[in-house]
């Protein structure tokens, strides 16, 4: 067999820009007693990734967010989507194959209702596609 059997345990270095280039140690904690993960520190954002979040007309035409929106947005965190309270039909929520339908069953989404909110782990606005089966819904969204 190649390679130490009983290797030593190292500690892993990172070089820490903010902190003067600072070397500094990764540290770790257990998950489920039998699993090892990174121990991550979330300290939000200094901005928002932009600073145009006008509301996006929904159609009954399938189209990503990004294209509605006119401009592609790139997130640090996700997006925050809530269906205006005054809409009529649902907006659904999906990837390119999304599809509202009056029909629960034939949905392919997630449908918002007047009022929901949705927050999502995307990071580009053009990852996430919007359908509904009346003219014209509003999705309020924000950026994180």
């Amino acid at each position: 067999m190649a390679g130490d059997t009983s290797p030593e345990a190292t500690t892993i270095k990172v070089e820490v820009e903010d902190r003067g280039n600072k070397i500094e140690s990764v540290d770790g904690t257990s998950v489920f007693q039998t699993k090892t993960a990174l121990l991550v520190s979330d300290c939000g954002r200094e901005a928002l990734p932009s600073q145009t979040f006008g509301a996006l007309g929904i159609t009954t035409t399938v189209k990503s967010l990004a294209q509605i929106h006119g401009d592609e947005v790139i997130t640090g965190r996700g997006i925050q989507l809530k269906a205006n309270t005054t809409n009529t039909a649902a907006i659904v929520i999906g990837g390119t194959s999304v599809t509202a339908s009056a029909t629960a069953s034939a949905i392919d989404g997630i449908p918002l209702a007047a009022g929901d909110t949705l927050f999502i782990e995307i990071t580009k606005l053009s990852s996430l596609y919007a359908h509904t089966t009346a003219n014209t819904q509003y999705l309020h969204w924000i950026a994180y």
